[in-house]
């Protein structure tokens, strides 16, 4: 693509602007699965833990603080990528 003058650099900027915002929406609606696949796979453990009759051990309070933590990260990451979506819409 050819630019050829201030119109066309604001297009080209105005294009990749766009683009730049979908990407941080389809990221953001990515992560928005992160709580409720985890909540499903915490209840599916506690089933089949239930079910084979196993006993608490660390290692089972270690999964669930990995759970916490790693829903915990993706809330971070959420609210980050939800201030470039504000700073890219709204202007610093």
């Amino acid at each position: 693509m050819e630019i050829n003058s201030i119109d066309d650099v604001n297009a080209l900027n105005e294009y990749q602007k766009v683009k730049q915002i979908e990407r941080i929406e389809k990221k953001i609606h990515r992560l928005s699965f992160v709580p409720a696949s985890t909540c499903a796979g915490l209840i599916m453990w506690f089933f089949l833990s239930t079910w084979l009759n196993a006993s608490w051990t660390p290692m089972n309070l270690l999964l669930i603080a990995i759970a916490i933590g790693s829903v915990g990260h993706s809330n971070v990451q959420r609210t980050d990528l939800l201030k470039q979506l504000f700073k890219l819409k709204y202007g610093e």
